[in-house]
C-alpha cells in the first residue's frame, strides 16, 4: 500500500476561478482531492479528467461516429462535504470554472495532495517481536523462490515494461496459506517503447506480438 502522504495543500475557488488541464506524475502514484465544500453554494467546480478512450484516441477510431463532451471528459462533482477522490495523477485533469459566489466561505474549498511511499502493509495479528532472525530468513527465502519464475519471465523480453502502480491484497489464513489474491488498485499501462505483448502463436508456433503503434 501507500504509507505516506505529501504535505497537503488547500485551494479556494470563487467566481471565475478554474484550473487548466495538467498532470502531476512526479509527486506520487495517486493524487487525492478532499472536498470541504457544501452543496448548492456555487455552480461548476467539478474535477475534470480525460476519459481513457481519449488517451488512446486513434486505437479503434470510428470516423462514422461523433462524440460529445461526456465521452471526452469526466466531471466529478465537488460536493458533498467530505468526498475524497483519488486518481492517477498521470491522467490530464483540471477544475471546471466556478460560478455563483465571491464569498470565500461558500466557494470550492479542497485539500489536495498525493499518496506515496509504497511498501508492504500488514493488517491483523502479526507479532514481529516473537519472530527470530532465522525464521525471518526462512520466510524471505520462500518469497524469493516464489518470485523467481516471475523474475525470469520478465527477463526474457516476452513481457514488455509497464508503468504505474499496482497494489495487491493477499488474504493469509492461520496456517500461513494464501486464501485469496485481489488487485485493489491498478494503474499499470504498457510502455509503448518496450512493448512485448504476446497475444498468441502462429501455425509455426512463433509468438504473435500485439501491435504497439
Amino acid at each position: 500500500g501507500l504509507t505516506g502522504i505529501t504535505p497537503p495543500w488547500i485551494s479556494l475557488y470563487t467566481e471565475g476561478d478554474m484550473q487548466n488541464f495538467h498532470t502531476d506524475a512526479p509527486h506520487g502514484p495517486l493524487a487525492f482531492v478532499l472536498s470541504l465544500s457544501r452543496e448548492g453554494e456555487f455552480l461548476g467546480g467539478e474535477t475534470m479528467m480525460l476519459q481513457p478512450r481519449i488517451l488512446e484516441y486513434w486505437r479503434g477510431f470510428d470516423g462514422n461516429k461523433g462524440i460529445e463532451c461526456s465521452s471526452i471528459m469526466r466531471f466529478i462533482p465537488p460536493a458533498p462535504l467530505g468526498r475524497c477522490v483519488a486518481f492517477d495523477p498521470r491522467v490530464p485533469h483540471g477544475v471546471n470554472r466556478v460560478f455563483g459566489t465571491q464569498d470565500p466561505r461558500k466557494g470550492r474549498i479542497v485539500i489536495h495532495g498525493w499518496f506515496n511511499q509504497p511498501e508492504t502493509c500488514w493488517f491483523g495479528p502479526w507479532d514481529t517481536e516473537k519472530q527470530d532472525q532465522t525464521s525471518q530468513r526462512q520466510r524471505l527465502k520462500k518469497l524469493d523462490v516464489a518470485l523467481e519464475p516471475l523474475v525470469e519471465t520478465l527477463g526474457t523480453g516476452e513481457i514488455g515494461r509497464v508503468m504505474g502502480y499496482l497494489a495487491v491484497r493477499l488474504d493469509v489464513d492461520s496456517e500461513g496459506l494464501v486464501k485469496e489474491v485481489n488487485a485493489v488498485c491498478d494503474t499499470l499501462q504498457a510502455d509503448w517503447d518496450d512493448f512485448r505483448g504476446i497475444i498468441g502463436y502462429d501455425e509455426a508456433d512463433n509468438p504473435v506480438l500485439e501491435d504497439a503503434a
